[in-house]
């Protein structure tokens, strides 16, 4: 069984087309700290430019011509396999991952491929999403495209760029903006000098909140509605090829519970909207009284749960359960009844 502690971290890196990815990825690897981590570049296109773009004495491998969110999938799990097995044979050395996604990358199905890829290969675990937002073209970026709004969502870091190009008023707006769409992620700046080392050398596996009163602000926080693309892909009619109307947005169904709750059924319900309805779920999270003594967090994201945590006690607070479900407006009602009708109270 391979420890935790020997498993190697991998870290997603995405960000809106322009947003300064690259730009930040070359100042992050030079650090003495970034030392024996491998870059898995994505670009779309028959040729690859941004491998070359990257300035680093360690391994770069490109998975070009197609989008890792879609076509080039398997290449990324082959890729991830061939990297434990070189480590393995003494033909390279690594200690860390960062995948670099296109532009117009997202970032669930990136993330589902990783957790799906380390419940048969346990060599790997999961340290994150980073998200790099534009700090001149947010506005609008977060207007007009789902996947920047996407991005923000499921980032559990976000760095904004381009911080010396915008004046405090502006960069404010923006954070405020991606706090709203994203609680619970810590917040960096960058600039043509510098660049937050510590957002990639510094993590929790899973980036799960450890202490009751982030958990709480990280439930609690209400969206204010902001002009924003849906974070859902713009469906598209079977007859005509057009687009519907991207600005639908999402919804927050919230619930909570006075009574310790049945564990088991807490996992059924979510593992049944996981099952009905997959990616249309974009994050589930919750605190929850099992009856134990101490709280424990659920955190998911598109289908996907992080591991059960659990916190230390409850602090001041009285137990209780209290779970928040941000997903398609279309399906809300049946998430609210799948979670009211699975999750049950312990009889004492």
């Amino acid at each position: 069984m391979v420890k935790q502690s020997q498993q190697i971290p991998i870290q997603l890196l995405t960000g809106f087309l322009g947003s300064g990815k690259t730009t930040l990825l070359n100042k992050i690897i030079q650090d003495p700290s970034m030392k024996g981590t491998v870059l898995i570049i994505n670009e779309v296109g028959e040729v690859g430019i941004d491998d070359k773009l990257i300035n680093t004495e360690n391994p770069v491998v490109l998975l070009d011509s197609g989008c890792i969110c879609c076509s080039v999938q398997d290449s990324l799990a082959q890729t991830l396999e061939f990297l434990i097995n070189q480590l393995q044979l003494g033909e390279l050395s690594f200690n860390k991952v960062i995948i670099e996604s296109t532009g117009i990358a997202d970032p669930a199905p990136i993330i589902s491929l990783i957790f799906d890829f380390m419940t048969t290969d346990i060599s790997y675990n999961f340290a994150g999403t980073i998200t790099v937002v534009d700090g001149v073209n947010a506005s609008k970026e977060l207007a007009n495209n789902y996947e920047s709004v996407k991005q923000i969502a499921l980032a559990d870091k976000i760095i904004i760029t381009k911080e010396d190009l915008i004046t405090p008023e502006q960069l404010e707006l923006i954070k405020n903006t991606a706090q709203e769409l994203n609680p619970s992620a810590e917040i960096y700046t960058a600039n043509i000098n510098s660049a937050p080392i510590d957002a990639f050398v510094h993590f929790d596996i899973y980036n799960t909140p450890k202490d009751l009163k982030t958990i709480m602000s990280w439930i609690n926080a209400k969206r204010k509605e902001f002009k924003l693309a849906s974070s859902f892909k713009p469906v598209q009619t079977s007859s005509i090829y057009t687009k519907l109307p991207t600005h639908s947005t999402y919804q927050t169904v919230s619930i909570s519970f006075d009574k310790p709750l049945s564990r088991i059924s807490v996992i059924n319900a979510f593992q049944a909207l996981n099952l009905h309805f997959g990616t249309a779920i974009l994050r589930m999270k919750g605190i929850f009284d099992f009856g134990e003594g101490y709280p424990f967090v659920i955190h998911g994201v598109c289908g996907e749960c992080y591991p059960i945590s659990n916190l230390a006690d409850w602090g001041d607070k009285e137990p209780f359960s209290i779970m928040v479900v941000i997903c398609s407006p279309k399906i809300a009602e049946q998430a609210e009844t799948i979670l009211k009708s699975t999750i049950t109270t312990i009889d004492y």
